[in-house]
């Protein structure tokens, strides 16, 4: 509607200066120019009621994409193999020179360590490997810390599995001098007991901190490699 009302405020402008309708005379074209002009002003659409349209089909997406997400991470949530691997996570990586793949499972502590500066605040983890390089391993610590446990000292941790009798397992550090996460001597027996658990609890001691307990929920460790 605008562009007819445009249309006609330029023919009228055009018999201003040279009437071309007979018995016309130029005030008339003058007239139609004004009535012309006040319509085209009328029709034309408000830039602000064009943001605020825009404004609103971008929140009705934005709306409809937050629902979507969720709705996808409730689906992921509740699929029969997560539900059923309890609080372990797993991995494979595949070691290119050997052509074979590393395979891995992973448990978070179920409680927290207040570890002496820079260390602070620390859950247990618990990490089951199977690699073509290293062979079988298990390993437990924490993200950062300083587990006092090696081989020249004859170390070792105290384990109970569920309500059975606590077990000692002796223990190495990292051969790259790394002290936050120890290796488990008899890692093959170590995981017969993991499968048939629910809870472990793990007693070792920390560089100034001294023996502190990790709780891991074992529950449902699925493991075949």
């Amino acid at each position: 509607m605008t562009i007819l009302f445009t249309l006609l405020f330029i023919a009228a402008v055009v018999g201003i200066f040279k009437p071309y309708v007979s018995n016309s005379k130029r005030w008339h074209f003058g007239l139609a120019a004004f009535v012309a002009f006040v319509l085209i002003g009328v029709s034309a659409p408000k830039t602000g009621d064009t943001q605020a349209s825009t404004t609103d089909a971008a929140e009705t997406v934005g709306s409809a994409g937050a629902d979507g997400t969720a709705q996808e991470a409730s689906a992921a949530e509740t699929k029969p193999a997560e539900k059923n691997r309890g609080r372990w996570t797993y991995d494979e990586d595949v070691d290119q020179m050997r052509g074979d793949s590393s395979y891995y499972a992973m448990l978070d502590g179920t409680n927290t360590l207040d570890l002496d500066f820079p260390y602070g605040e620390q859950e247990g983890r618990l990490i089951i490997r199977q690699s073509p390089k290293f062979g079988f391993d298990i390993l437990v610590g924490v993200e950062s810390g300083q587990i006092l446990c090696n081989s020249y000292s004859n170390s070792y941790l105290n384990v109970k599995f569920d309500d059975g009798p606590i077990k000692r397992y002796t223990c190495n550090d990292a051969s790259d001098g790394t002290s936050n996460m120890v290796f488990i001597e008899g890692a093959r027996g170590f995981l017969a007991e993991l499968k048939k658990s629910e809870q472990m609890i793990v007693e070792a001691e920390f560089f100034h901190n001294g023996v502190q307990q990790l709780t891991f929920d074992t529950t449902n460790l699925q493991w075949d490699h």
